[in-house]
Order: C-alpha cells, then sequence, then structure tokens
C-alpha cells in the first residue's frame, strides 16, 4: 500500500510576522515547524504501517527551500520518502491554487492507495484545500476523521465525530482523507531513523516537472481569492472582580462568567 501525507510548513503562531507589501506571511526558516493537524494524518499513517509492513510512506510539502529542514524530521519519525514542491511561481498561491498544484504533484509521483491531510492549516484555516485536491484527482474524500482503520487492501473504515455521536464510513481506495487535530499525536522520533535523516535530502520538484501545467491557475496572480488587509486584533484587559459574601445573586455572577470560557 502507497500512502501520501500532505504535511505544511508552516510558521510558529507566537512567531507570526506579515510583509504588509505581499499581504503574505514572513516564512522565517528560524520559526518554521510541521501543521500539527497534518502531523495527526501522519500518525495514522505509520500506525498503519505498524500493522502492514508493505506500506510505503510519502510526505509532500509545498514551500520555499527554508522548509527543508523541518521536512527532515518526518524521516525521524519513520516516514520512507519526502518531497518538496518549490517553486517560486507558487508563491502566493491561495487555497485553490495550492490543491492545484498538489494535485499535480501527486499526479506527477504515482499512484497512491491514501492520500491523508489535516484538517486544516494554522496559518490558513479554510480547510477546503483536500476536498479540492480530492476533486483534481477524482478520488473520493471524507473530512475530519478522527480514525482511520485499514479493512483490506482495498478498503478502509473512516471515523467522525460530532459532539456525541459516532459516524462510520467505509471507503473503497483511492481516497483522500482529511484528520483531525489532536485526533492522534505523533509519536517521538527513533535513533535509527534519526541517524537516517542526517544524510537524507527530500526529493525536490519544480512545477517545471509536471504535464501540461497550467501556470494561469497559480501563484497570486492565479489565485481566486487575496488579503486586503491585515488588522491587528485587541484584546480586552483581563479584570479581576472580587465578590465578598455567599449571597445567591453573586454566586450566580460568578457562575454566570465560568460558562463564558467553557
Amino acid at each position: 500500500m502507497k500512502i501520501l501525507v500532505c504535511i505544511k510548513q508552516v510558521v510558529d503562531p507566537e512567531k507570526v510576522e506579515y510583509n504588509a507589501q505581499t499581504k503574505t506571511i514572513k516564512r522565517n526558516a528560524q520559526y518554521l515547524m510541521n501543521n500539527p493537524a497534518d502531523l495527526s494524518a501522519l500518525e495514522f499513517a505509520l500506525r498503519i504501517k505498524d500493522v502492514y509492513k508493505d506500506v510505503h510512506i510519502t510526505t509532500l510539502s509545498m514551500g520555499p527551500a527554508e522548509c527543508e529542514s523541518k521536512i527532515k524530521e518526518l524521516i525521524e519519525v519513520g516516514c520512507d520518502s519526502c518531497v518538496l514542491l518549490s517553486d517560486k511561481r507558487l508563491a502566493g498561491s491561495d487555497a485553490y491554487s495550492t490543491a492545484y498544484a498538489l494535485a499535480k504533484a501527486i499526479e506527477k509521483l504515482g499512484n497512491f492507495d491514501l492520500i491523508l491531510c489535516g484538517e486544516s492549516s494554522l496559518d490558513g484555516e479554510t480547510s477546503i484545500v483536500p476536498p479540492q485536491i480530492a476533486e483534481y484527482l477524482n478520488i473520493p474524500h471524507i473530512a475530519f476523521a478522527s480514525n482511520i482503520k485499514v479493512l483490506n487492501i482495498e478498503r478502509i473504515e473512516v471515523e467522525r465525530k460530532l459532539k456525541n455521536l459516532l459516524f462510520r464510513f467505509e471507503v473503497k481506495l483511492p481516497a483522500l482523507i482529511s484528520v483531525k487535530k489532536d485526533s492522534a499525536f505523533l509519536r517521538l522520533p527513533k535513533l535509527s531513523f534519526m541517524i537516517k535523516a542526517l544524510s537524507y535530502t527530500p526529493q525536490i520538484l519544480s512545477v517545471d516537472d509536471f504535464e501540461n501545467f497550467d501556470f494561469d491557475r497559480v501563484g497570486a496572480e492565479g489565485s481566486k481569492t487575496s488579503v486586503d488587509s491585515f488588522v491587528e486584533q485587541s484584546f480586552e484587559d483581563v479584570k479581576c472582580e472580587i465578590y465578598d459574601g455567599i449571597e445567591d445573586a453573586q454566586i450566580e455572577c460568578i457562575a454566570d462568567l465560568v460558562t463564558r470560557f467553557l
């Protein structure tokens, strides 16, 4: 079984800076991290590989060369190979353009039985890239999965939780599944894989590697959406209120304050 996991390198939310001219996030290599929801998807892939030894896991990322150092961390947990789609002509791509470019990369890399993505990225939070990739590839898609189980070489079972309800889907492969953040926590690196990662170099792709690539569909010019402006959000100062006494009205007031944050 061939599994592909899409993993984005995002800027640590605590360190985010914006380029006022291009209205894009500055990708400082020092503050890059692998997107948490994508790492949940990767853990599901690794669990499948734990059971089925013939599973081959490839990761696919899209971004500048600075992402390479974070991509090598994926080898440290047991990925077989990593691919970085890096091309300046993709800079400024929105979700629509990103999905198109990733789909072309997946077509280039070969036939995958299962494609996994995180539900969304920390810096975009659109959640629409995974279903768009599936549409481009013309394969089934299930969003916000909380668990994945391989039934046989042709079918998988996907669980999705919605409040107190649990939905189970049976899907024929190939399929694309987007995984909820924190549905699985990525395992720690293994020494033998860490040694492998020291000398590992990810495969680099550019859009010149793709056949019939439509350059009008990528980059800032090819995007369907754009950012008009950045507005720094201000938060109210935390206020401390002291209630003296145990009267019912005061207890109700405190309870109301607590429930606002639950």
